[in-house]
């Protein structure tokens, strides 16, 4: 939870969780360079797996998106 009711934003969760993105990051990448792959590797084939599942990326997205601002009104109190 990034929004906290009583305290506002939680700072601590995060950098916590962008500590974690930006392990698995480097982490990816180095093993796809070790493996002579190149470090860019995990990036281009998330890449062209997206724009090879272009309606399941749009429609996933969109799904997010309302889901995520429903949340918010109901954290919010308007429904």
């Amino acid at each position: 939870m990034f929004w906290d009711p009583y305290f506002g934003w939680d700072t601590y969760m995060i950098r916590s969780c962008l500590f974690w993105a930006a392990t698995i990051c480097a982490l990816a990448s180095f093993i796809c360079s070790t493996e002579g792959l190149g470090w860019d590797y995990p990036y281009v084939s998330l890449y062209s797996w997206a724009t090879a599942h272009t309606d399941a990326v749009l429609i996933s997205t969109i799904l997010a998106l309302i889901a995520g601002f429903y949340y918010w009104k109901v954290q919010a109190g308007d429904m």
